[in-house]
């Protein structure tokens, strides 16, 4: 398969949905070598902050000198987005290959009984990257759950250090209702004896992640304690015997230092391993971490900000950042996918803004701006069908000295992203 039909071949699993166990996933794995056993790993959890400590340490080992692979998910516009090794996606030839690869594999054994059926989207992508890994001879790859962790298909790699940054309520179709399940997902990624690291700070979410470590006979580390002190120009981090003076985050927002500091740990826990990750390499890791779409600024003037919050943690976050702006326009351009309490989020974020546009991306999983405007009891002051037209407007309001921000959900900020950059948007809003 060349480019264009690896993408129509992955577009066509999407009607897989999701599977749920790891059976399928594990001898589809074996029928490739098993790939992910070619590389360490650190797998990270959450609800919230995953992609962005992910990304903070993977800039810490690739600059310690480590060939750092970085699985990632959902992706913004391009669907190799979510493949990178040493901080550069995976080429369209090599994309193709590995779905080639895949392809050929997993029909074979569907053939031959090995294989019950066709991988899921995200199950392909999965093994993909790891087949991708495996071909580049990454040294340390750096895997982010894409939902849950217990059954996600990056569950499959055996890792180092396993990270739960948070657990919050979300996706609880599929992990269960309630904090309580959902952290006993999360803690689905923990194993026998390997670190288990963790920010999350509520007591009846750190009891359940304790009781699943002591349960693995392995002991849980949380980020709580460790002293974190932040000041003006920069944080220090102690924990144990380890200090170390850092720079501010790159990426925007107060809880990013939570995110900074977990990743920060991890590489303290990998020292312990024998890893050679110098203080010098974890600053310029935080310093120089890029992650789009949170809280990315994308234009100036007014200053238009993207961020990929999608649930009520993701907004209330997103809402202490919004109340230490100096800007005294501020505009909102949000949509949420229809199995998100929209209500609960518009409570959370619609009343730090002046004006808010509900707008919709072309998805049937997408809720309506009516829908949003009735379930935000009155606090959505403008509709716009089209995303760009919402804000266009958003920006106009704003004026040359206000605050704009776009929030809701990924897929927006990735519909915002194709538009603004005049990309090529061939996979935007594929899989999950």
């Amino acid at each position: 398969m060349n480019f264009p039909q690896s993408l129509r071949y992955l577009d066509a699993l999407i009607e897989m949905g999701i599977k749920v166990g790891l059976d399928h996933t594990r001898a589809l794995a074996r029928a490739l070598g098993d790939p992910q056993r070619s590389f360490p790993s650190v797998i990270v959890g959450g609800t919230n902050g995953k992609g962005s400590t992910a990304a903070y340490l993977a800039a810490i080992l690739q600059g310690a000198g480590y060939r750092t692979g970085l699985f990632t998910s959902p992706h913004l516009v391009d669907v190799r987005e979510r493949i990178r090794v040493h901080g550069r996606i995976i080429g369209k030839e090599a994309f193709a290959e590995a779905a080639s690869h895949l392809r050929a594999t997993a029909e074979a054994a569907v053939g031959s009984v090995l294989l019950e059926g066709c991988p899921t989207y995200f199950e392909a992508l999965t093994l993909m990257g790891f087949l991708h890994f495996m071909r580049e001879r990454v040294e340390a790859g750096v895997l982010e759950v894409g939902l849950g962790g217990r059954l996600d298909c990056t569950n499959i790699a055996d890792p180092l250090v396993s990270v739960v940054t948070n657990v919050g309520r979300d996706h609880e179709e599929w992990l269960g209702k309630g904090v309580m399940r959902i952290a006993r997902e999360k803690a689905g990624i923990f194993r026998p004896g390997v670190p288990a690291l963790t920010a999350a700070s509520g007591p009846r979410v750190l009891s359940v992640l304790r009781q699943e470590a002591e349960r693995l006979g392995t002991r849980l580390l949380p980020l709580s304690d460790c002293g974190v002190s932040v000041g003006t120009e920069g944080w220090r981090m102690v924990c144990g015997r380890d200090s170390l003076d850092l720079p501010l985050p790159a990426l925007p927002g107060g809880h990013q230092v939570d995110n900074a500091a977990l990743a920060v740990r991890c590489c303290w826990v990998l020292r312990q391993l024998g890893w050679h990750v110098s203080d010098e390499s974890i600053r310029e890791g935080i310093a120089g971490a890029r992650w789009p779409g949170r809280l990315e600024l994308a234009v100036r003037s007014p200053e238009t900000y993207l961020d990929g919050a999608h649930n009520p943690d993701g907004c209330r976050a997103l809402a202490r950042w919004v109340a230490g702006r100096p800007e005294a326009r501020r505009a909102l351009v949000f949509t949420a996918m229809k199995d998100k309490p929209v209500g609960v989020m518009a409570q959370l974020l619609f009343p730090s803004f002046g004006r808010v546009w509900a707008t919709a991306v072309p998805m049937a999983r997408c809720a309506r701006p009516e829908t949003i405007r009735r379930r935000s009891r009155g606090l959505v002051t403008d509709l716009a069908e089209d995303p760009s037209e919402a804000l266009a407007a958003a920006r106009r309001w704003a004026g040359s000295d206000g605050l704009v921000v776009a929030a809701g959900s990924l897929y927006l900020v990735g519909y915002l992203k194709s538009s603004l950059e005049d990309a090529d948007p061939l996979s935007w809003g594929s899989g999950l």
